[in-house]
């Protein structure tokens, strides 16, 4: 079977994602995720939805007991093998598939995450693979771009992304690749469009923090939830 798009650039980047994802952030992405662990209630069942090189199961697996049980799955191969290499316990398991396809029975989690991943995925497909497999009171954790409500202020993040930062990408990605994360940024949601679509998909809002001036979400959601919403800005 011929290789995605997305599964040949991750696969191709693999060795520098990580130092390029750290430039990218300003060394600020380890604790956006370290946040958005310590803001997720737990369970025992958690699952990391295109894990890459494994950085969040990694977070997760210090945080929770050892009797837990933690997968990530992601297209690239390469990608999990660096995941595989970097941490090796055996309560977690890494596994090339597809998000939109996941080998999972229906109601087998209690955490479900997105780090920077939520946005390659369409919509409609990706919650319905969610509602799938996360248990009843189970949570939906995202780290992703935030689009900002300005247009001009969003047209502005595509310019330095395409022409201001594309030189440093550049020197990392391929043509292809950078255009492919450039692109994906279109497709981002504002933090009111993130809200509305889980809640209109029957979970609530449990937590929500922005980062980097606006343009990092860490929101966290729970299935059929009436908890007190912690709205942060």
């Amino acid at each position: 079977m011929e290789k995605s798009v997305a599964e040949k650039i991750f696969d191709s980047v693999h060795k520098a994602y990580d130092k390029f994802l750290n430039f990218a952030t300003f060394n600020r992405i380890n604790n956006w995720q370290k946040t958005l662990i310590k803001n997720t209630p737990s369970g025992k069942y958690i699952l990391d939805v295109g894990t890459g090189t494994g950085e969040v199961v990694k977070k997760i697996s210090e945080k929770v007991e050892d009797s837990s049980f933690i997968y990530g799955v992601d297209l690239s191969f390469n990608m999990l093998k660096v995941a595989k290499n970097k941490i090796n316990k055996e309560n977690i398991l890494f596994i090339k598939a597809d998000a939109l396809k996941m080998p999972f029975k229906n109601n087998s989690f209690d955490n479900i995450y997105f780090s920077l991943v939520f946005r390659h995925l369409p919509y409609d497909k990706i919650i319905n693979q969610i509602d799938e497999v996360l248990k009843q009171n189970g949570y939906v954790s995202i780290l992703e771009i935030a689009k900002p409500k300005s247009k001009i202020l969003s047209g502005m993040i595509l310019f330095f992304a395409d022409k201001i930062f594309r030189p440093f990408g550049r020197l990392i990605f391929s043509k292809e690749e950078w255009d492919y994360f450039v692109e994906s940024i279109k497709n981002s949601m504002t933090k009111e469009e993130l809200i509305n679509f889980f809640e209109k998909n029957n979970f609530k809002l449990h937590f929500y923090e922005s980062k980097f001036l606006g343009l990092i979400h860490l929101a966290v959601f729970k299935k059929s939830s009436e908890e007190q919403i912690d709205r942060r800005s």
